[in-house]
């Protein structure tokens, strides 16, 4: 007998989102990590990040054995590869475990030519099946959209009724960072290190990592000012210096910038900025970045040129733009190296990228500084509302 799918509907489904800052319906549902209206005045590159959906997932609740996913997932290739990957992975999560797993491939794709500029190639739809289980009773669903992928939602279809998870109880943490955080070259969607972090915390996250993209925009401080949170941290530092961004005459006063923005909006929550990881390659040059003889990534010599912002610098910046506002006691700075050390960087397998060990690495670290409290990481979890 042939399976009497039950289409589930839009309201349903654009209620049911969680880990996303808006949500756009044109031709079919994409969750977006940034609002339409500042994506709009984004870079191109930034815009493009914004749609692919580290940390979004869908929650909730049925009695179904089975759903169906029909979506366009879109991949990016960069410039400088020489092959693309056009795959795409959905997770099922029951109680914390993942009960199954489906791939798009192919998917849609979109290539950075050149000279900079995005160039999108044909839609491509696909359908995906993800066995839930027999269930009595209706049950919480969590479908884990991917990190290094965007996705429109045609529809979503099951054996059973569905409706919208109820929003979760958990304290609301709002991060945002580079691809370091982004996470495309974790394991799945759920082994992002924010992810894993979000898990052992208990905390409901909102991952705004954007890959190639933490540089200090305005939309993406407008972005966070426009989320609710109980928390935020910020990584500042390692796209500014590959992407030779920034000077220190415009470093300080953009960082003191997105700072007010946020903290205009959230006047009362916890705030830690959190410099770069460990990464040789850049910690004394400055970018932009290149593929050195072994291909792996790395800074550009430039003697004589002192304005230009290794890693180092813009520690020591960072350190500067938190001195100058000692003033606010719920703002807390933290060295990225913490996380990632000098003794850790053989888990960077590109000479800038963690690899999968090295996410989990960082995660189980932000979780133990997040129960220190003798850690700046420690104190700013200790304000967390206990409401």
């Amino acid at each position: 007998m042939a399976d009497a799918w039950v289409p589930v509907s839009t309201d349903v489904v654009e209620s049911a989102f969680a880990g996303v800052a808006a949500i756009e319906r044109e031709d079919g549902i994409r969750p977006l990590r940034m609002p339409s209206d500042l994506r709009r005045r984004s870079p191109e590159g930034l815009a493009l990040m914004t749609e692919f959906t580290s940390g979004v997932r869908l929650r909730v609740v049925t009695a179904a054995d089975r759903l169906r996913l029909t979506a366009v997932f879109t991949r990016y290739v960069m410039a400088h590869l020489d092959h693309a990957v056009s795959r795409a992975e959905l997770l099922a999560e029951i109680d914390g475990v993942v009960v199954d797993r489906a791939v798009a491939d192919p998917t849609s794709l979109v290539f950075e030519r050149r000279n900079g500029l995005l160039e999108r190639g044909p839609a491509v739809t696909s359908v995906l099946d993800l066995a839930l289980g027999p269930s009595a009773e209706p049950r919480e669903v969590v479908l884990w959209f991917p990190a290094d992928a965007g996705v429109r939602i045609l529809s979503l279809e099951a054996t059973a009724d569905v409706v919208a998870a109820p929003p979760p109880a958990q304290p609301r943490w709002v991060h945002h960072g580079s691809s370091i955080s982004h996470g495309g070259d974790a394991a799945d969607a759920r082994s992002t290190w924010p992810a894993q972090a979000a898990r052992a915390l208990g905390l409901a996250g909102t991952n705004l990592g954007f890959g190639g993209n933490a540089m200090i925009d305005p939309p993406t401080a407008r972005t966070i000012a426009r989320l609710d949170a109980d928390l935020i941290t910020l990584c500042f530092g390692i796209n500014i210096v590959t992407g030779d961004a920034m000077r220190h005459r415009v470093f300080v006063p953009a960082l003191h910038g997105f700072l007010d923005t946020v903290r205009d909006a959230h006047p009362d929550i916890p705030v830690v900025a959190i410099s770069a990881i460990s990464c040789p390659a850049f910690e004394d040059l400055p970018g932009p970045r290149r593929l050195d003889a072994r291909g792996r990534l790395a800074g550009t010599p430039r003697p004589g040129d002192v304005g230009a912002l290794s890693l180092s610098a813009t520690r020591d910046a960072l350190g500067e733009v938190l001195a100058a506002r000692t003033d606010d006691p719920r703002l807390f700075g933290m060295d990225g190296r913490d996380l990632l050390g000098p003794d850790d960087v053989h888990h960077l397998y590109d000479g800038l990228h963690p690899d999968p060990a090295g996410y989990d690495l960082m995660a189980r670290r932000f979780t133990a500084f997040a129960g220190d409290p003798a850690h700046p990481l420690g104190r700013a979890f200790s304000r967390i509302s206990a409401g």
